[in-house]
């Protein structure tokens, strides 16, 4: 459960550009924070606040717009809700081409690079590249509660946010996943471990499939034949819900 902003978290949120407090509502609901806007230097706020997360309690993310509707919720964020249970409930025998059946859940990756740093360096690409560069902060204990915490409505259309939230704890503690960046619908994330082998490759392949099924039917550039080849060498994976 958050407890009342402590005094780092509030000369952090001081120290910020304009924006405003959208949260707690109540106890005990967490303390979320918002910009009134795009962000000059958003990059390099992301990577300023990231680095202090721990001092403060407070997670930044990069937000597309500065008008998110978020409904700061409390509870246990998703920690309840066993992301290989869940994943196994969404599959069905034509759910993936490379499997008959369910193939469980990925092996960890056995080598990774630097969390942080491939953190930041997906934060500077979102931003550079204009895709979110609005800022907010919430307070969580580790980025992958963030949806959950705030009520993010993004993939609303396919699983709730406390879902989403498991799905992305299973993903940190695997591959050294990092919440980046949302849009209306879009989540952006870094990913410091990558799959060891092509089969590995393939049943991490599944697992996005079941989280986000939207993207492999409305991108057009993405070939599922190859997708798993991508997530051997990517540090960032982006989710689209419609």
């Amino acid at each position: 459960m958050p407890g009342p902003m402590s005094e780092d978290a509030r000369q952090l949120v001081n120290g910020l550009p304009p924006g405003r407090l959208v949260g707690p509502c109540r106890d005990p609901h967490p303390v979320v924070w918002m910009s009134d806007g795009p962000v000059a230097h958003a990059a390099d706020w992301w990577k300023r606040l990231y680095a202090r997360r721990l001092e403060s309690g407070l997670y930044p993310i990069l937000l597309e717009y500065p008008d998110d509707s978020f409904e700061p919720a409390g509870g246990g964020h998703g920690a309840d809700i066993d992301a290989a249970s869940y994943l196994r409930s969404r599959w069905t025998d034509d759910s993936w081409p490379s499997f008959q059946e369910w193939p469980g859940l990925a092996r960890p990756a056995v080598t990774s690079t630097d969390v942080d740093a491939c953190a930041g360096e997906v934060a500077s690409a979102v931003a550079r590249d204009g895709r979110a560069r609005c800022l907010a902060l919430v307070q969580v204990s580790r980025g992958a509660d963030a949806p959950a915490a705030v009520g993010w409505s993004g993939m609303s259309n396919h699983m709730t946010a406390r879902e989403l939230s498991a799905v992305l704890r299973s993903w940190e503690d695997r591959f050294g996943l990092r919440i980046v960046g949302f849009g209306h619908g879009s989540l952006y994330v870094s990913v410091a471990g990558r799959p060891a082998d092509v089969q590995q490759a393939q049943v991490l392949a599944a697992e996005h499939y079941l989280a986000c099924p939207d993207v492999f039917f409305m991108d057009p550039d993405l070939d599922w034949s190859t997708y798993h080849e991508d997530l051997m060498t990517r540090g960032d994976w982006w989710f689209w819900w419609d």
